[in-house]
């Protein structure tokens, strides 16, 4: 019969056998399995973390060790080595009855037996493999979250060795190279994919990383391809380091902004054409402003009336358009020697139709000259022009005017109103002076609105010394800084406190005060105020 493997003519290789599993922390153990009866050395009690005093080591007790959800497998393979004689090599989970924490171990046993069969006996080691398993874990954890990162991040990773060759790619990138495999890529360079001028470029980079370690981050690079093709992209680029620090390649990842690019570029491309098209509004509007203040009365007619050189009546006139252009606008007609016309309007809004407007009832007014001698027909008349005009666009518009005759040879003001601001007249009489409103009950509406409105002209007498004021609203209608309005009252109040001054001393003066009143300090709607001024009467 063969000789156990334990034999006392083996006992000093077996001590030195043992001091050496020791200090691999391995555990022994030996089953005669035709008896029954099982030993461990010290260790194997710690690896299944009880106590050799309080634990009777049977097969039954260690099937208890271990873990549930690997003791049906382990009773299989011990099975089947005892059996067939194969060896049994496996890994398992056993639990510490004195905390119930789980620990991995590994065992390896081989069954040997007598020549005939019998007295079958089992021996083995085991160890601790609970760290290793813990490292497996953390290692296949984040094996995972990088495989799940480079097959669903949308934008493009990618790993290179020293020699700018692709070791791994992001699923985004194969896809970005028109691939179907990574494998198509992974030992390949940017020399086989771009055009040699933008690969030489990113080579280059990645040169400088290697050896200055320093990352490249956020850079925007255009790509051109090899097939002509032109892409942007945002790419950060950072030296690839072993577990030593050691640099053994660059990693990067590249998010495409051609999208956002073209974007740019095609928005750079409007402020350009809409700079252009500022520029030339801003030249258009400069002329259209040029050639409305040439419209503007820069020398008011002379009226006699006796033997004196000296016009029989002053004017003077403030402009002040809110924008570059106007809605508002006044003309002095000469109707004879001894009669002036003062037209005064404005037209609805501000800015550039507005000015179209007023140029058109300005022009309106030059055609109607024949009719200038009765106020009221020539505003009639010049409703009914405006209104065939203004009905046929789709934009409702329209204007309100005042038109004063003052007559210095018949010594009276007529006077008709068009849904316009009442001028006013100073009077002056013993020494005392009071403005008061040219009012008249059966004024028309504004002009452009109706078809064919009633415009009558109303009479009153002129006296020497006399100042008729014209305005638009946009002289009184202003906000202060508490939120009250300047409205007509306190024009007139205005007015009547200076009614003593010169007409032109007068108006600057009340516009100075309406500008201090306002909570701006200015005026938000264009402005206009023509004075006129008798120094001379004809004849009674």
């Amino acid at each position: 019969m063969k000789s156990d493997p334990l034999s006392s003519d083996a006992a000093e290789s077996a001590t030195h056998s043992q001091l050496a599993l020791r200090a691999a922390a391995i555990g022994t153990f030996f089953w005669k399995i035709d008896l029954g009866t099982m030993t461990w050395d010290d260790f194997t009690y710690c690896l299944f973390g009880v106590e050799p005093l309080n634990f009777a080591v049977t097969p039954a007790a260690v099937d208890e060790l271990i873990h549930p959800d690997d003791r049906q497998r382990v009773s299989r393979l011990v099975a089947r080595c005892i059996e067939s004689g194969a060896d049994f090599v496996t890994e398992y989970r056993v639990i510490w009855p004195k905390d119930n924490s789980v620990h991995h171990l590994r065992s390896k046993a081989k069954v040997y037996k007598d020549e005939d069969g019998g007295n079958a006996r089992l021996a083995g080691a085991c160890w601790d493999i609970t760290e290793r398993k813990r490292l497996e874990d953390d290692l296949a954890q984040e094996r995972f979250l990088l495989r799940a990162l480079m097959e669903n991040m949308p934008d493009k990773i990618y790993f290179k060795d020293e020699k700018s060759r692709f070791l791994r790619v992001s699923a985004e990138m194969v896809r970005w190279f028109g691939l179907t495999d990574e494998a198509q890529i992974i030992g390949k360079t940017d020399f086989d994919f771009f055009s040699e001028e933008h690969a030489r470029q990113a080579y280059t980079d990645e040169r400088r990383i290697l050896t200055s370690g320093e990352a490249l981050r956020a850079i925007e690079e255009r790509e051109t391809w090899r097939d002509g093709r032109a892409t942007w992209a945002s790419t950060t680029k950072l030296p690839l380091r072993n577990s030593k620090g050691k640099i053994i390649g660059t990693f990067g990842l590249s998010r495409d902004i051609t999208g956002r690019r073209r974007a740019e570029d095609e928005l750079a491309r409007y402020a350009e054409e809409l700079k252009r098209r500022n520029r030339e509004l801003e030249e258009d509007l400069e002329m259209a402003r040029e050639l409305q203040g040439a419209l503007m009365p820069r020398h008011y007619p002379t009226f006699a009336a006796g033997s004196s050189s000296e016009s029989a009546l002053r004017f003077s006139h403030i402009f002040n358009p809110s924008a570059v252009v106007s809605g508002d606008f006044f003309d002095i007609i000469k109707l004879s020697e001894t009669a002036a016309g003062i037209f005064i309007c404005d037209v609805m809004g501000h800015g550039v139709r507005a000015a179209l407007v007023a140029a058109i009832v300005r022009a309106l007014t030059a055609e109607l000259n024949g009719l200038a001698q009765d106020p009221g027909a020539f505003l009639a008349h010049l409703n009914r022009k405006l209104f065939e005009i203004l009905s046929q666009s789709e934009t409702p518009m329209f204007a309100s005017a005042s038109y004063v005759i003052a007559d210095i040879g018949k010594r009276e003001l007529r006077f008709a109103n068009a849904g316009h601001p009442e001028p006013l007249c100073i009077r002056h009489k013993a020494n005392t002076a009071r403005a008061l409103a040219l009012h008249d009950d059966r004024r028309g509406p504004v002009l452009g609105m109706f078809d064919d409105p009633k415009y009558a002209t109303s009479t009153t007498a002129l006296s020497l010394h006399d100042v008729i004021l014209q305005f638009t609203d946009g002289l009184y209608e202003v906000e202060g800084a508490g939120g009250e309005l300047y409205d007509e009252k306190c024009l007139a109040q205005a007015v009547n406190r200076r009614a003593s001054m010169g007409a032109g001393e007068l108006c600057r003066e009340v516009l100075a005060e309406i500008r201090q009143f306002s909570a701006e300090k200015q005026f938000n709607d264009d402005v206009c105020l023509v004075s006129v001024e008798v120094e001379r009467l004809g004849a009674a």
